[in-house]
Parts: C-alpha cells; sequence; structure tokens
C-alpha cells in the first residue's frame, strides 16, 4: 500500500512541476504599421486554438500564453506575422501592408486565407455591393464572377433573378443555387425584403471541394453571405447614406405602325377598322393618334435611406442599421416600399469563449403587374404596342372608353382600377456560442431561424371591363392568400487544430445538422362583390347555387426535413502544399426509408508553387498556385413534397365526391447526384499588376429526375424516376490588371467569361421528349429549340415556305416536320468586363455583361408580325408584306395562314452597359475644422443603359424560353450622398 502511494505521490509531484513549467503568463505588446502608427482592432491569435484578443485604440494587447505557443497577428491589408512566445512577456510587432492579403474567403462552416483555398471560390466584395439601385440583391451579382449566370427575370421592383452557376445541373429539378446568410438558408425571393448594403462579403462556391460539405442542398452551387460586424476596440461610427433617382423605360427595338399605316393595312387584309374604308375616311379617321406608350408608362422615382451604427470595445463589438427603400416600376401603380433593421452583436465571455447573436427584420409591401407576359388583358406591356393609335383613350366626357375590341382603354382601366398587392414580413435570426474546450480543440453551436409571412391580395372592380367578363357571374371577385415559411437550422462543431514543428498544420472538425421547414398555406376567393367595398372581403356575396357565386377555399402543409452528420479535414505543409477532405451523410425525409440516406464526399489538393525555394529568383511571380478536386453533391429540391408516397385527395366522378388516389408515389426515388471534377490556377504576377485564375471543371450528373409517361389505362399522366445523366464542361477564366496605380491615378481593368458545354448523356427508357417548344433529347444540350424551320416566302405567289425533316424546301407546314437545329435558349458563354479607378479625390467604375449563342423564342414578333391579329397594332415590318409576283420579302402574303416556325426563333446573344458610376471623396484638408464627419462621398450612378443585340424583342435578357411582353428591365439614373460622423 505504501509502495503505491509513494508512486502516485512521485507522479502527482512530477505533474504539478510539469504544469507550473507550462503555466500561462501574460505577454502583451502594441501592434503598428510599418510608419509606427499604432493598428487598432488587429487579431492576435494562439496558433492552433480559438483563444484570442484584438488591439485597443492604442494598438496594444494582452493575452495569456504559454512558452513555445506561437502568436498569429493578422489586420485586414497587412501580411500576417507571427511570434513565439519565449522568456520576455514583451513583444511588439511592426505589420507590413501586403497586396496578396486582401481576402479571407468565406468557405463551407468557415473562412480561410484565399492562399490556402482549394476549391472554385469567387467573392464579390461589399464595394461592389453597396448603392446598387436594385432591390434584389442577385440582380446585383450579374458580370462579377465567371460560371455564374445572372439573367433578371423581370424589371418589376423586387422581382429576382435567375442565377445558374455552371450551367443547369437538372432537367426537370431546380438548378438554383442556394443561399445562405450567416449560416442561415433563405430564398432568392427574400432579398427584396433584405438591404444588400448590409453585406460584408459573398463567397460564391462551384466545385465539389467547397460545396459537399452541404451535401444534398450543394450540387447547384452556393452563395455565402456574411452581414457587416463592428470591430473590437473600434470608437462608435455612424454612417448616413441617401440616395434620390428616377427609373425610365427605354426605346423598344421595333416600331409599331401609326394609325394611317395601320387602317391601311387592315384595309388591304380585309379585316379590322380599316376594311372597306375610302382615303378619305382612313384620313379622318388617322387624325386620332394615341401614343400609348406615353399613356402606360411613367418616370418614376426611386430613393433608399439608411443609417448604421458600429463599434466596439475591448470585449464586445456590435452593427446595427436600419433602412427605407421605395422604388416605382415603369408601369403606373407598380411599385416596391421596404423597411430593414439590422442588430449584429458579438462579446467575449472570456479568453476562451464568445457567444454572438445576428438579426434582421424586414417588411417589404408592392404593388405588382398580375401578367407580364403574352398578350393577357392584364398585361399593360402588351397593351402599350398592340392597342390600335386610331382610338382614343377617352370620351368626351373624360371617361376610359371600355369594352369589346377597345385593347387600350380595357387594359389602363384594368392597370389603375384592381389590384394586385403582396406585404412579405422576413425575420432571420442567427445566434451562437463558441469555447475553447481545451487547448488545440474547441467547440461551436449555431441556432438560426428564418421566418417570413406573406399575403397576396387580388381583386377586380366589378365596375370594370375585366370584372363585368372574366369573373364568375360577372360581378367582380376578391381573392387572398397567406404563406407562413419557417425553417430552423441548429449546427454543431467540434474542431481539433494543430501545428506540427512549425509547418504541418492539421485540423478536423466534426459536424452534425438538424434542418426543419414548416410551410403553410390559406386561400379563398369570393365574387360578386359589392361595388361600395371593392377589394374588402366584406365585399364578397354569399354564394348559392343559383347565383354561381360559391367562394372557393385552398391550404397546404407541408413539413420537411433534413439530418445530416459530416466531417472536414484539412492540412498544410509549409504554406507550400495543402489536402482537404469532406464526407457527409444526409437524411431527407423527401425519400423513402430505403432511400432515405445520401453520402456525398469531396477530396482537394493544391500546390503553392510561388512559395518554392526554386520559385525565389522569378521575380515577376508574386503568387502561383495549382489545385484540383473532385466529389460528389446531391440535390433533392426536385423531387415533389411526399413524392416517394402516393397520395389520397378529393376526387369527382359520375357527379360524386369522395377520396381516391391523386397522384402515384415512387418508393423507389432517390438523390440526383452531381459528380464533379475541377483544376484550376491562380496567379499574381509583376507585383500584383495581373492577377486572375483560369479554371477547367467537368461537372456529371446521374441519377435525373425525370418523367416517365404512363399509360393511359393507369388514369396517371407521368410518375417521376431517376434516369440518366447529363453533363456540363467548361472554363471559367478571371483577370484583373491594374494598369496605372499612383498618388493622383489609378487604373484597373478587369473581365471574366465561363463557356459552358452542355449535354444530355442518357434518359434512361427513352431517347428523348419534347417539352413545350424545345426537346430533351440524348445528345443535344438541354433547352433546344423544337420546331420546324422556315425557309422564306416564295417570291411569285407570297407563299410561305418551309424545311421539312430532310432539309428540303416545302409549302406545306407539319408539326412532324420539326428539328433541333435552332440552338439553346441556354447560352454557352457568359461574362462580364469593365473598369474602375481614380483620379484625385474622384472615383469612375462602369460594367459590362454579356451572353453568347444564346437563342430565344420571340412571341412578340409572333403577334405584332402576323396579319392574323390585325384587330391589334402591328409592327412597320408589316409593310413589306408580299403584294405582288416579284416581291422579294420575308413577311409573307395575307392569304396563307402565320405558323409557329424557326423564324421565330432569334439570336438573342447581348452585350449590355450594366453600370457606370462617377464619385467624388470630399479630401481631408477641406474638412479641417468641422469635426461633425470623419468622410463624405458624393455620387451619380446610371444601371442599364445600353443593349447591344440582334434580338428583336424587348429584351434578349429574361429567365424563359419564350419571350413575351415582359416588364423591361428601365433605366435608372440616381444620385447618392455617403457621410461617415
Amino acid at each position: 500500500m505504501k509502495t503505491k502511494f509513494s508512486v502516485m505521490l512521485t507522479l502527482f509531484m512530477a505533474l504539478v512541476v510539469q504544469i507550473s513549467f507550462a503555466q500561462d503568463k501574460n505577454v502583451s505588446g502594441t501592434v503598428s504599421d510599418e510608419s509606427g502608427l499604432p493598428l487598432a482592432g488587429a487579431t492576435v491569435i494562439i496558433e492552433g486554438t480559438t483563444t484570442g484578443v484584438s488591439t485597443d485604440f492604442d494598438g496594444k494587447y494582452s493575452i495569456l500564453a504559454s512558452e513555445g505557443d506561437t502568436l498569429v497577428f493578422s489586420f485586414v491589408g497587412y501580411a500576417t506575422a507571427s511570434e513565439v512566445v519565449a522568456g520576455s512577456n514583451v513583444i511588439n510587432v511592426s505589420m507590413t501592408q501586403d497586396n496578396a492579403l486582401d481576402e479571407v474567403v468565406l468557405v463551407a462552416y468557415g473562412s480561410v486565407d484565399k492562399q490556402k483555398v482549394a476549391g472554385a471560390v469567387s467573392v464579390v466584395t461589399s464595394e461592389t455591393i453597396e448603392n446598387v439601385p436594385l432591390a434584389s440583391f442577385d440582380q446585383i451579382l450579374q458580370g462579377q464572377a465567371p460560371g455564374v449566370q445572372v439573367f433578371s427575370g423581370s424589371g418589376q421592383p423586387g422581382a429576382a433573378a435567375r442565377v445558374r452557376i455552371r450551367g443547369n445541373g437538372s432537367i426537370n429539378g431546380s438548378s438554383a443555387p442556394i443561399y445562405i446568410v450567416d449560416g442561415i438558408q433563405i430564398t432568392a425571393g427574400d432579398f427584396a425584403a433584405l438591404n444588400a448594403n448590409d453585406f460584408a462579403s459573398v463567397s460564391v462556391l462551384k466545385d465539389a471541394s467547397a460545396t459537399a460539405p452541404f451535401g444534398s442542398r450543394g450540387a447547384n452551387g452556393v452563395i455565402l453571405i456574411t452581414t457587416k460586424k463592428g470591430n473590437y476596440n473600434q470608437k462608435t461610427s455612424v454612417t448616413y447614406k441617401t440616395q434620390y433617382g428616377i427609373t425610365e423605360i427605354g426605346d423598344a427595338p421595333f416600331e409599331m405602325m401609326n394609325s394611317q399605316e395601320i387602317l391601311e393595312f387592315q384595309r388591304t387584309v380585309g379585316s379590322g377598322a380599316g376594311a372597306g374604308l375610302t382615303d378619305a375616311e382612313i384620313s379622318e379617321l388617322a387624325q386620332t393618334n394615341t401614343n400609348w406608350k406615353d399613356v402606360f408608362f411613367r418616370t418614376g422615382i426611386t430613393q433608399n435611406h439608411e443609417i448604421a451604427i458600429s463599434g466596439g470595445d475591448e470585449n464586445s463589438r456590435y452593427f446595427t442599421s436600419m433602412s427605407y427603400f421605395e422604388q416605382d416600376g415603369v408601369a403606373e401603380r407598380s411599385n416596391l416600399q421596404r423597411f430593414t433593421l439590422r442588430g449584429n452583436f458579438e462579446n467575449k465571455l472570456s479568453d476562451k469563449s464568445k457567444f454572438g447573436v445576428n438579426t434582421s427584420l424586414g417588411f417589404s409591401k408592392s404593388n405588382f403587374i398580375s401578367s407580364e407576359n403574352g398578350i393577357a388583358l392584364q398585361n399593360p406591356f402588351a397593351a402599350a404596342y398592340l392597342a390600335q393609335p386610331y382610338q382614343s383613350l377617352r370620351d368626351e366626357d373624360g371617361f376610359l372608353i371600355t369594352g369589346p375590341g377597345f385593347v387600350g382603354g380595357n387594359s389602363l382601366e384594368e392597370l389603375l382600377v384592381n389590384g394586385n398587392n403582396n406585404q412579405q414580413v422576413k425575420i432571420i435570426a442567427q445566434g451562437f456560442f463558441e469555447t475553447a474546450v481545451m487547448k488545440n480543440i474547441s467547440f461551436r453551436t449555431d441556432l438560426g431561424i428564418d421566418y417570413s409571412q406573406d399575403n397576396f391580395i387580388d381583386y377586380s372592380d366589378p365596375a370594370t371591363y375585366y370584372g363585368g367578363i372574366v369573373t364568375p357571374g360577372n360581378e367582380g371577385d376578391y381573392g387572398e392568400s397567406n404563406n407562413y415559411n419557417s425553417r430552423i437550422t441548429a449546427t454543431n462543431k467540434l474542431q481539433w487544430a494543430n501545428v506540427y514543428d512549425d509547418v504541418h498544420s492539421v485540423d478536423v472538425s466534426l459536424f452534425t445538422e438538424y434542418y426543419k421547414q414548416n410551410f403553410r398555406s390559406s386561400s379563398m376567393r369570393g365574387y360578386g362583390i359589392n361595388p361600395l367595398l371593392v377589394g374588402y372581403p366584406a365585399g364578397i356575396t354569399p354564394g348559392t347555387p343559383e347565383n354561381e357565386l360559391i367562394p372557393v377555399v385552398g391550404g397546404s402543409k407541408v413539413v420537411r426535413g433534413l439530418f445530416s452528420a459530416f466531417a472536414i479535414a484539412n492540412y498544410d505543409y509549409d504554406s507550400k502544399l495543402g489536402f482537404s477532405a469532406s464526407i457527409r451523410r444526409d437524411a431527407s425525409s423527401k425519400f423513402s426509408d430505403d432511400n432515405q440516406w445520401g453520402t456525398f464526399y469531396s477530396l482537394a489538393g493544391r500546390w503553392n508553387i510561388s512559395k518554392e525555394d526554386f520559385m525565389k529568383d522569378v521575380s515577376y511571380v508574386d503568387n502561383l498556385k495549382l489545385r484540383a478536386s473532385y466529389g460528389t453533391a446531391g440535390n433533392q429540391a426536385a423531387v415533389a413534397d411526399y413524392a416517394a408516397e402516393t397520395q389520397y385527395g378529393q376526387l369527382s366522378y359520375g357527379g360524386v365526391t369522395g377520396i381516391g388516389v391523386a397522384a402515384i408515389g415512387n418508393p423507389e426515388l432517390k438523390w440526383e447526384t452531381a459528380q464533379m471534377f475541377n483544376v484550376g490556377v491562380d496567379f499574381d504576377l509583376f507585383d500584383y499588376k495581373v492577377s486572375g485564375s483560369i479554371e477547367y471543371y467537368n461537372n456529371k450528373t446521374v441519377d435525373l429526375f425525370v418523367d416517365y409517361t404512363l399509360s393511359l389505362t393507369s388514369g396517371f399522366s407521368s410518375i417521376q424516376n431517376n434516369a440518366g445523366s447529363m453533363r456540363n464542361a467548361g472554363i471559367d477564366v478571371d483577370l484583373n490588371v491594374n494598369v496605372i496605380d499612383n498618388d493622383n491615378f489609378s487604373l484597373d481593368v478587369y473581365g471574366n467569361f465561363n463557356h459552358n458545354k452542355n449535354e444530355i448523356l442518357d434518359l434512361g427508357q427513352v431517347s428523348e421528349f419534347e417539352s413545350g417548344t424545345s426537346i430533351i433529347r440524348e445528345g443535344l444540350p438541354l433547352g433546344s429549340h423544337y420546331v420546324v424551320g422556315w425557309a422564306g416566302v416564295n417570291p411569285a405567289n407570297g407563299e410561305p415556305l418551309y424545311y421539312d425533316g430532310d432539309g428540303n424546301v416545302t409549302n406545306s407546314f407539319s408539326d412532324n416536320n420539326s428539328t433541333a437545329n435552332w440552338g439553346s435558349f441556354n447560352p454557352e458563354w457568359t461574362g462580364g468586363f469593365g473598369l474602375r479607378g481614380t483620379l484625385g479625390a474622384f472615383d469612375f467604375s462602369t460594367l459590362f455583361t454579356f451572353a453568347d449563342e444564346y437563342y430565344r423564342f420571340n412571341n412578340q414578333s409572333f403577334f405584332q408580325e402576323n396579319h392574323n391579329f390585325s384587330q391589334f397594332n402591328l409592327s412597320t415590318i408589316m409593310n413589306t408584306m408580299w403584294q405582288q409576283p416579284g416581291d422579294v420579302t420575308e413577311i409573307q402574303s395575307y392569304l396563307y395562314p402565320r405558323q409557329f416556325s424557326s423564324k421565330d426563333i432569334e439570336d438573342a446573344s447581348f452585350t449590355k452597359w450594366r453600370n457606370l458610376t462617377v464619385g467624388y471623396t470630399l479630401p481631408k484638408k477641406y474638412m479641417k475644422g468641422f469635426d461633425l464627419f470623419e468622410s463624405l462621398r458624393i455620387y451619380g450612378m446610371v444601371q442599364n443603359l445600353k443593349t447591344w443585340t440582334n434580338f428583336t424583342g424587348f429584351d434578349p435578357e429574361d429567365n424563359n424560353n419564350i419571350a413575351g411582353y415582359e416588364y423591361p428591365m428601365p433605366t435608372i439614373y440616381t444620385f447618392g450622398l455617403n457621410i461617415q460622423f
């Protein structure tokens, strides 16, 4: 017993002695720049741990560390410095500026120095985002990163864009990336309720190494956003920004007939008001020449006001902002109003623990155009061009002229009297707690909620033409729907990190994540509106079987869930070589028990060639890095909720209502998976004058979600299956050249482009199937147009000519002769280029974007270049219609019907002058004696200046295949003022 006690006592004393030698001591010092000025807010971290502090206003710091620990000093724009704790308790550091240190890149579940990134990641800075007068942030991404295709779907204020990263990864499913704001996934439509000026940085993740950690959510790319924070030891800073401007509609690339022309055309074809009229009668009627474009469109007002306050002390930091944004659309009554409030707070509980909370509240209200495509009565963009100019807007008493045939008056009445309103409340709240469990081991937990509530109201006045002819009972209607959407995300992270022999850095992180979404909707629509209560549910008439005014109600509830366990590991050797790996297991509620789990992984490596000894004498190379990655990511967005299960619902047969099978489920459904390969090179040359990257990728999507046609005897049209594969392969190029850089003048020229080649490889049991005006066929790119070929007009008789399936010219039109020789509506080339610079106190920038090998179906031309629709106004090109033998023209005789053909498929490739900004920052020397503010900048900006294209529709850029009379993108002129107090 005594022997055991002696041994234990000896071990205990040895441990005490060891601890006494390794105990922490207080290390302090000052961090300054090359000129000796203190750097406030510099970060001091013990390498391999999460223990750290920030310098105060005088650049001073104090931290508990052990001898042998390495202190890492970092500050934005300066090269990282490191010092080993030895005998002295004082360590002073002078930091040097480093052009390579302008990027700490956001990656999956963390951040990393740009030089250590092995995946395909593009960064968009806050300077690029700020002050652009677009209500939806995703539109601001246009032309900013290679491989990121952003097409504005509508000029309606707050409308979301269509975003694709390296092409379309799914046939029937969603190909949109996911958006993560402070760790919380949101949808693109939510950006209308968020203030993009609150965003600090944006990373676009494009390859498997970057996206695989997101598992089943990352197949189509990930866009990571962090919001602004204050700095530790920062005095309170107040920034006020204001912006005013106007929005205007641009000129259409076509001309419409005036009254004289359309009346004479109608007389020629024998249809419409001009049929049978004499020259004198036409001249008399043509005295009225209404400009319907001026009637429907206006110059809108846009304004933005926001105030932001940030700061911090030794243990806490904060950022809060409040903003109000309002933008009128170019169409009467269309507008968006938005109010946002944000509060971000972080606090150090000790040297080893901290917590933070990020919250955002947004409220938006909009009046929108219910139909902005086709020639529906509710579409003012069609009526502004198709309404007959010889018709007056109002009668002698000033009332709108409406009724059958009065396209202009009917549509304007619908626009001004009837309503389409939307209100949204958006709340995002995220909190975290992080602590150092022991040396080299840290733990972090995050909990976030994204909640939105949308209210939609639309109504038709029974006194309007629309309300009197379209609604049941022809007595107007009132509809209202409410959507409630909540998403909860809980993530736990346990990380081990260590450094061996000062050159081997290793970290391993283990995660669990729980995601749950609850969606609920309710809707109602009533009819027979009391004229005194238009726009209110109280105006609805109780329905009876006799009056056919029975209200309709509906609703739905969907619960989705995802549970995940995953790991991420990184290794770095002396900043020269690096490897990373990840593996993730996801369980989704969308699949049956047998296919519920999916496994996704990634492997990546990098070689920082410029760090090697043999590169020391290559003076013109500042950084040169080779990287490669391979991995998989999943896509479950394409699967309908409960698609794996047979669904039952209310059905009627023979006048009897009951419960029956509403949809056949497929329990064999499983994950759609993207297999992604990427290799790239990053470079900085000639003292950082030339910077960029070149990448090649090859992404193959397998187990595609495809709808198989069922036998008519089954009672159902189709069932969803996993079948086939598709490839996207291409290159991304990004380049920035610093042409001039001196004290008075600087100029950077930049550009990026992507070339993406899409091909459908396999469709399983079938080799092709039609989809609207396109065909999905093995060997073709997705979005291939499929129509009958147009061969021109026979000059002898004005007859339209077509190509048959063998390429021979024929005068017989048949859908059986459709071919896929007309390109795709998914462009092969996209990108952006521009310049930015300073001249004294002035700054300037401009941006152009482009798309090439891009074809769209121009439905506008089909209507306004069609003699069959002479009840509408027509394009002046119809004046060149064939009328006699020998006429050489592309407009056929009115004696033959106009058909859909490749004549209506146009090259929609474009180059757009997207933005021009000129600003002036008041020099410090002029602010002496003005202690009220620290900086002042005024600027002017123009958005959507000009488009170069051969496309003859409103706008070649849109989010769908068929170009109708969409809400065009307006030109926006703004003037702004930024003041920092």
